[in-house]
């Protein structure tokens, strides 16, 4: 009998030895994107960190902007795919609903090198480059934010969540609640990110409409 024919064909050995290439190019990316700026970070300074040379650098990655796209949706990959995993381990849609916003904050809070990655694709960065982050990130921020809808949607079904507004409009508003506490935490090197979750928790629940004594 043959095997399934959705099940995922195994990488050859030669495809296992490229992605480790790619791998090793983009940590020591994020390495010197992460010391240094965009603009200032080279090619030469990456080759150097992730002790290649540049031919061997270029036969991977066409350019800068090409590695620099590669780190951010890794990142992205990661942090989404972690996501996930929070919400198949949650029970009920308020405990859904907190695990996203929890997990954003552990999240950049243990990986803040990311943040400054994430920051500097989608502000003040060249128009071309960041179109190109948000065509390869849509698809995966579609199918999250979908997820994020439903479980909204059982809230308001199960009378969790105060009716009024539409689950998508709740999603959206979820989804963006981490953002102005991460900022005001890049801004401000003295503030504990992890202290502001409760405060985040908290507009959670009054937009959600949740009763908590």
């Amino acid at each position: 009998m043959s095997e399934p024919a959705q099940e995922q064909r195994k990488p050859s050995r030669k495809e296992r030895e490229l992605q480790f290439r790619l791998n090793l190019v983009m940590d020591a990316a994020e390495e010197v994107f992460a010391e240094t700026t965009f603009a200032r970070a080279s090619v030469e300074d990456i080759a150097e960190k992730a002790e290649i040379s540049v031919g061997t650098l270029y036969n991977l990655f066409r350019s800068k902007e090409d590695i620099y796209r590669a780190v951010v949706s890794r990142a992205q990959e990661g942090y989404f795919d972690r996501v996930e995993e929070r919400l198949d381990e949650a029970r009920g849609p308020l405990d859904k609903v907190h695990a996203v916003v929890s997990y954003s904050f552990e999240h950049f809070h243990r990986y803040a090198r990311h943040f400054r990655l994430y920051v500097s694709a989608t502000n003040g960065f060249q128009w071309e480059l960041r179109s190109k982050l948000d065509a390869e990130a849509i698809a995966r921020q579609t199918q999250f934010r979908t997820r994020l809808t439903d479980i909204c949607q059982d809230g308001l079904d199960q009378g969790i969540f105060k009716r009024g507004v539409p689950a998508e409009v709740l999603a959206i508003n979820v989804a963006n609640i981490p953002h102005p506490f991460l900022l005001v935490w890049l801004e401000r090197e003295t503030v504990d990110l992890m202290g502001l979750l409760p405060h985040a928790l908290t507009l959670v629940d009054r937009i959600l409409g949740v009763d908590v004594d």
